[in-house]
């Protein structure tokens, strides 16, 4: 994970208000946010034959209400790039791919990338479209 300073960091806005501006430029909210916080994510490596691996990700906070509910006041944290990498036979030897696991567990843990470097392609690049997201939202 690789944090990039911003001037939204801190800001205060609708949740309606920012998902309407960050999925003009194909940001998404992450499948996992909960009540209280989510992630908007945008794809760094959209080139790539591998899939997505590598995501500029803006953390948002609920102040008051709800994630996901248009009237939700959230504050933007910190955006950050992170790399995410899934399980398979290739980089994880005892991931099980089975036929049955995947009706059961769909969707596997990200292997943990701590300690793998990012290139610095995708940090420049993950730069320069938070540039265009912050003139949408300040």
């Amino acid at each position: 994970m690789i944090p990039i300073d911003s001037p939204i960091e801190g800001k205060q806005i609708q949740f309606q208000t920012i998902s309407q501006k960050l999925e003009q430029d194909d940001f998404h909210l992450g499948g996992g946010y909960t009540y209280d916080h989510g992630y908007f994510d945008k794809a760094l490596d959209w080139e790539e034959e591998q899939g997505n691996r590598y995501f500029l990700r803006i953390p948002v906070y609920q102040v008051n209400g709800d994630i996901g509910d248009p009237d939700t006041l959230v504050e933007i944290g910190k955006p950050f790039v992170i790399k995410h990498e899934f399980r398979t036979h290739t980089n994880d030897p005892d991931a099980d791919a089975g036929v049955f696991s995947g009706l059961i567990d769909q969707f596997t843990a990200p292997i943990n990338t701590d300690n793998h470097p990012i290139d610095e392609k995708w940090i420049s690049r993950a730069k320069d479209i938070l540039i265009h997201a912050e003139n949408k939202l300040l």
